[in-house]
């Protein structure tokens, strides 16, 4: 939308974004069987395998969950696009990147073991970092998880050169641990996974597309968001954003409605009265902003500079907005 818009969203995505920096508590011990993952041995078997060859366990990585989402594509393909020679090897942000070329969408599991297992249960793989050295002398490397086998305490991964590596319970947390608990599963834009993945980590996994200029791919995952999390303002919110990229202004104020039903949020009440001016509805804009409760004080020049621009409309304007 316009500056004003975009400043409250920030604010929104901030905090979406900072939730997944959570602390890093070790979970030895027993493989949890929750609710989840109540199988005492579940292992992903048609997932392809791509051995990896010299520096190459983060293409041959990608392209076991890529082509477990139905995406052909070869290491030797993604090579190209993420290895980086000179640090023999890929980054995080390359592979996160790589994903969103592939019309694929990367989500940020929650750092715990139950998250990282749950994508399993509905056939998806995940895709992890482990550090395979020490902390201060780290041996980066990239693995597919694929399995687990409570009965034997152990995970099982696609890795390297081994299509069904099963390591302990204990040296798999400790390898993963080191690398910082990274971890994520891979999903087309039109189905966010129901398991283990929030409306949140949706929303700041689709949001980058939104900064590529690949609006239709981010407004296709926000409609798919509203649909799997109805209830959840925030993606209203963005599913508005993306339909207003799209100056399509009738499905934003749509969309910031459902928004505001749920949380009558000033920064969402603010973008819903903008909207309305810019469809030529003062009434109705003004009524949006009668909403807000309680100012903020960082959003109170806004909302000012919102209140104003309506009130300017004309007051016949309104014949068109019912």
């Amino acid at each position: 939308m316009n500056q004003r818009r975009a400043f409250g969203l920030a604010v929104l995505f901030a905090c979406v974004l900072g939730a997944t920096g959570c602390a890093l508590s070790p979970q030895l011990g027993k493989l949890p069987l929750g609710p989840v993952t109540a199988q005492p041995k579940l292992e992903l078997t048609e997932t392809p395998f791509f051995p990896q060859e010299i520096h190459q366990c983060g293409p041959a990585a990608l392209a076991t969950v890529l082509n477990a989402d139905h995406v052909p594509v070869t290491p030797d393909a993604l090579a190209s696009e993420i290895y980086i020679p000179g640090r023999e090897g890929a980054l995080q942000a390359e592979l996160l990147a790589a994903v969103r070329t592939h019309q694929r969408v990367a989500v940020r599991l929650a750092p715990r073991l139950e998250a990282l297992l749950s994508p399993l249960s509905e056939q998806r793989p995940v895709l992890l970092l482990q550090n395979l050295g020490l902390k201060s002398l780290p041996a980066w490397h990239y693995a597919v998880i694929v399995g687990w086998d409570a009965s034997a305490n152990e995970i099982i991964l696609r890795s390297g050169s081994k299509k069904r590596e099963r390591l302990s319970l204990a040296r798999f947390l400790q390898t993963w641990d080191l690398g910082e608990r990274w971890a994520v599963v891979i999903a087309d834009p039109t189905a966010p996974p129901p398991i283990a993945v929030t409306a949140h980590d949706w929303i700041a996994a689709v949001a980058p597309l939104e900064a590529l200029k690949q609006n239709d791919r981010a407004l296709t995952a926000y409609e798919s968001a509203a649909q799997r999390w109805p209830g959840d303002a925030l993606v209203w919110q963005a599913l508005a954003n993306a339909r207003y990229a799209q100056r399509d202004l009738s499905g934003a104020e749509k969309a910031l409605d459902a928004a505001v039903a749920i949380d009558a949020d000033p920064a969402a009440l603010n973008n819903l009265a903008q909207v309305r001016i810019e469809r030529g509805c003062r009434a109705d804009a003004l009524a949006a902003l009668d909403q807000i409760a309680e100012v903020p004080p960082t959003l109170a020049a806004t909302i000012a500079d919102t209140r104003t621009a309506a009130v300017a409309l004309p007051a016949g304007s309104d014949a068109v907005c019912r």
